[in-house]
């Protein structure tokens, strides 16, 4: 199904009864990445996953000028109330964990929890050698994707981005419906990766304020651009924090069930006092 939000129809999977999730993708991919997640969750919540706004195949009225967290949480924000939804629980998976963290914070009256996969803004690290360290990370990480768009503006980047996230050679190795997908989304990782697009990010502060729960997990063999901010997270107190052990960056799309398993021991929690 689509939604219809400013001059653009939304792809969205709406499916099943219960208590909303919405489920934010990251980069390089779309709504149809939690077809798995929701196929399993829907038999007892109502499951909403949206393509974010410029992902996907579709043709998109807008530019990417203002391609950042704030536009897609403002979009989110708009479709939780279209659909009369809220609150939902949130699940965001890199970029989509920024997201979701962004609409948290912004609407937390839209929100009912959050849960969070390796979240990667700088914004939500405190100390300086942490801050500084990340930075490094990020450079070092993403420096093969910024040679590749250099020559190749298509899948070379891609590659490069796949491979800066899960180690030389993943995307070869990627089941086919994954592969097309991540394909069909290359586009999004220049405006993604620009340092022209200023990304309205959480901080820890505004964090730590939010009077919902809180989750967040990180994998064991993932990179510092993501365990930095995901363990400093994990420090604040309203905060449940989660390492898993053998996963990777990509481990919710490599291995949903598990995921699913996770994001399962999450949702029967009871809030902290």
């Amino acid at each position: 199904m689509t939604i219809h939000v400013s001059n653009n129809f939304f792809p969205c999977i709406d499916r099943g009864n219960g208590a909303p999730i919405l489920f934010v993708h990251g980069a390089a991919c779309d709504h149809r990445i939690w077809a798995p997640h929701v196929q399993k969750l829907s038999k007892q919540y109502r499951c909403i996953a949206p393509t974010l706004r410029w992902f996907g195949p579709s043709e998109w009225s807008e530019t990417t000028l203002e391609f950042n967290e704030k536009t897609h949480a403002d979009d989110l924000a708009f479709i939780i109330e279209s659909f009369n939804c809220g609150p939902v629980f949130v699940v965001g998976w890199s970029y989509g964990a920024n997201v979701a963290l962004r609409l948290s914070v912004d609407r937390p009256n839209l929100v009912s929890g959050v849960a969070v996969y390796e979240p990667s803004s700088t914004s939500l690290v405190s100390t300086p050698v942490d801050i500084a360290m990340h930075q490094l990370s990020m450079q070092e990480t993403f420096l093969p994707v910024t040679e590749a768009a250099a020559t190749d503006g298509g899948i070379g980047v891609l590659k490069a981005f796949i491979g800066a996230v899960s180690g030389s050679g993943t995307f070869g190795k990627l089941p086919p419906d994954l592969r097309q997908i991540c394909l069909e989304n290359a586009h999004t990782l220049i405006p993604l990766l620009s340092a022209k697009h200023r990304f309205v990010s959480v901080t820890a502060a505004e964090l730590e304020t939010l009077p919902l729960p809180v989750h967040v997990a990180w994998g064991e063999q993932s990179g510092d651009v993501w365990t930095i901010p995901s363990k400093a997270v994990a420090g604040l107190t309203n905060v449940r924090s989660y390492a898993i052990p053998g996963a990777d960056h990509i481990w919710p799309a490599k291995d949903p069930m598990a995921f699913l398993s996770w994001l399962g021991s999450v949702l029967y929690q009871k809030p902290k006092n």
